[in-house]
């Protein structure tokens, strides 16, 4: 018994260390188990945490794809309503004047029309990435805040009469040298000078606009004292235009062939501008020229850059005083062969090459060359001499198509993390200096007091709008001349405090 008892007990003891060996062995395989889970957690905290930095890192280097479809918005709109498409070439654009669209996410450049331009008005707050463009074809008499700094630093590409603007309109106004050296309406010396028999002036003066910046009006009255002049509109009448070649409701008339057989009956004619700036050539000058009339020329100090020969036009500028001048054209008149020396240009090739790169290179094609480039024997030469180029119908379209391509170009440079060129415009782009008057001797010499102050304040509007500017709010006209007047009277007594 007493040996069955032992071995029961030494059963026992071996059943007790069985139990505690397979507890041990259960708790070091949780144990294990358990270091391997955390061991596999940490490494997905790893990967999960390698994964989410580099997912950030190549959230942080994707730009966005450039739009397909830019909005071109016309803030100060030249259009009563606008809202299409245009095709430049490669690049499509919308094109609208719908404000609404100011802050949409495809809205990338405003076009501001400058004789519409409103400096309280503005498409604020202006937000990154927003450009802002302007073009005017006129001189800057109805905007001269323009002509002064800083107005024109808060654009970023320009469409003015200055080559300097990034999409210069100089020749806006000339057809081609087609058109240039056309000779329908040209009317033969011999008939001119039985005219003059007949008692029709030497001179035209036609012009409705007066007392202007150039202080022409006054100059023709200095000439009118040593020749004759005939002159049919508002300003200094003297004569009376045939009825149905009267422009009291619009201008049309002066593009009707019937007021071209009129005007070309005229030996001389005055061409003054009404704003004296470099490159501000308009039909004043391309007109006569056409009707084979001699211009007598007031405006641009560098015209001759843009004449086709040195000898097609007088320059006022070129005579010590009015009396001079009225000499010279009285010898031109009078002496046939002198005459003709100015008309030349007509059945000679283009002297001035300046000009005829500037034609070809432009890409708005006016009617008359229209119909010429795409006549059949005109394209075949063009295209066998490498030279057939698209031409948009007007210089607003081709300002909307340059500006589609610079969007375009400059959204595809950001794409691919290019730094491009930094549009920002500057005051040569547009600037023309302070009127002056002319001296009783005919020169532009004499301080216009008048005109000046106009000029004048545009500096304190321009400073205005900087204030507005730096704001970044709209506000009201009526606020808007409230600042630039006090702008004005600061520094009239000495208290201005502006940079």
């Amino acid at each position: 018994m007493a040996r069955i008892i032992t071995r029961i007990k030494a059963w026992k003891k071996i059943l007790v260390y069985a139990v505690f060996l397979a507890a041990v062995g259960q708790l070091v395989w949780l144990y294990r188990k358990n270091q391997k889970s955390s061991a596999l957690k940490s490494d997905e905290k790893l990967l999960l945490k390698t994964f989410n930095h580099l997912n950030h890192n190549r959230k942080s280097t994707m730009r966005t794809p450039p739009p397909q479809l830019p909005i071109l918005l016309w803030w100060d709109s030249v259009y009563t309503s606008v809202d299409d498409i245009r095709v430049c070439g490669d690049f499509r654009c919308r094109v609208t004047n719908d404000r609404k669209l100011q802050n949409h996410t495809e809205t990338k450049i405003f076009i501001f029309y400058a004789s519409h331009f409103k400096p309280y008005d503005l498409p604020l707050p202006r937000k990154r990435g927003h450009l802002w463009s302007l073009i005017h074809e006129e001189s800057p008499r109805n905007a001269y805040l323009l002509s002064h700094v800083p107005t024109l630093s808060f654009f970023n590409l320009t469409s003015s009469y200055n080559m300097k603007s990034d999409y210069p309109i100089t020749t806006q106004w000339l057809q081609c040298t087609d058109w240039l050296q056309d000779s329908t309406y040209v009317l033969p010396l011999v008939d001119k000078n039985r005219l003059r028999q007949f008692g029709l002036a030497p001179i035209l003066y036609l012009q409705s606009d007066c007392d202007v910046p150039s202080d022409r009006d006054n100059f023709v009255k200095l000439l009118q004292a040593y020749i004759p002049v005939d002159s049919y509109g508002s300003c200094l009448h003297n004569k009376d235009m045939p009825k149905r070649l009267r422009f009291e409701d619009s201008m049309a008339p002066l593009d009707d062939k019937e007021f071209f057989r009129f005007a070309a009956r005229y030996k001389f004619t005055l061409a003054l501008e009404n704003y004296v700036c470099d490159d501000y050539v308009t039909e004043k000058l391309w007109r006569p020229l056409r009707l084979g009339s001699i211009p007598i020329v007031f405006g641009a100090p560098n015209v001759l850059d843009y004449l086709p020969s040195n000898t097609s036009a007088i320059m006022v500028e070129d005579f010590r005083s009015v009396a001079e001048l009225a000499e010279f054209i009285k010898l031109l008149d009078t002496n046939d062969n002198l005459y003709k020396e100015y008309l030349a240009f007509k059945e000679q090739p283009i002297e001035n090459l300046h000009l005829k790169e500037i034609l070809e290179n432009r890409d708005w094609s006016p009617e008359f060359c229209d119909r010429k480039s795409h006549s059949a024997s005109h394209v075949l030469k063009q295209s066998t001499q490498g030279l057939l180029t698209s031409k948009y119908d007007s210089i607003f379209t081709g300002f909307e198509c340059f500006l589609c391509n610079q969007v375009h170009n400059i959204a595809a440079d950001e794409y691919k993390g290019v730094k491009g060129h930094e549009y920002i415009s500057n005051q040569e782009q547009y600037y023309c200096p302070s009127p002056r008057k002319f001296d009783q001797n005919g020169r532009y010499s004499v301080h216009n007091e008048s005109w000046s102050k106009e000029w004048t304040f545009g500096k304190f509007e321009a400073l205005a709008m900087k204030q507005v500017f730096e704001q970044q709010k709209r506000t009201q006209e009526k606020e808007f001349m409230r600042i630039a007047n006090q702008l004005m009277e600061a520094e009239e007594t000495g208290k201005a405090d502006y940079k």
